[in-house]
C-alpha cells in the first residue's frame, strides 16, 4: 500500500494566486498571442521565398504587378481547426485575389511547380515553435510575478 503523507499549505492566497495565474497563462487569449507569434516567422519566410515574376500578369478581372502573390500572403485564423478556449490555429495562405498562388507553389499540367509554402514552413517550424514557446513563457512570468 502506499503511505500517506500529510502536507501543510502555508501560504493559502499564494498558492491561489498561482493556479489562478496557471490557468490564465492557458486562457484563449494567451494561446492566440502564441500562435501569431509562430505564424508570423513562418509568414515572413514564406514571403521572402514567395517568386515574384518578372512581367505583369492580367488575371480575369484585374492586373497583377510583380511582387503581388508575395504582398498578398497573409496570416489567417481558422475557425475550422480552432477550438474556443483550447486551440487557437493560425494558416500562412494567399489573399483570394492571389489564387493563383496554389499553380506557382503546386504547378500545373503547363507550368513547372516553383515551392515557397513548404519550403518556408520546413526552413521556420523550429523557430515557429521557439517564438510559442516564449510568448507562453513571458506570459507565465508576467502572470506569476503579479504583473498582469
Amino acid at each position: 500500500m502506499a503511505s500517506r503523507k500529510n502536507f501543510e499549505v502555508v501560504n493559502g492566497d499564494a498558492l491561489r494566486n498561482v493556479l489562478l495565474a496557471a490557468e490564465e497563462v492557458a486562457s484563449e487569449s494567451v494561446l492566440r498571442q502564441a500562435a501569431v507569434a509562430g505564424a508570423r516567422v513562418i509568414h515572413a519566410e514564406v514571403q521572402l521565398r514567395a517568386p515574384v515574376a518578372t512581367v505583369l500578369f492580367e488575371g480575369r478581372k484585374r492586373k497583377h504587378p510583380p511582387g503581388f502573390l508575395r504582398k498578398n500572403i497573409i496570416i489567417a485564423y481558422d475557425d475550422d481547426e480552432s477550438v474556443p478556449g483550447k486551440l487557437a490555429s493560425y494558416l500562412v495562405t494567399w489573399t483570394k485575389e492571389a489564387y493563383y498562388g496554389r499553380f506557382v507553389e503546386f504547378g500545373t499540367s503547363n507550368m513547372a511547380a516553383q515551392p515557397f509554402l513548404r519550403p518556408g514552413f520546413e526552413a521556420k517550424k523550429r523557430a515557429a515553435a521557439a517564438a510559442v514557446d516564449e510568448v507562453i513563457q513571458r506570459k507565465a512570468k508576467e502572470l506569476m510575478s503579479g504583473n498582469r
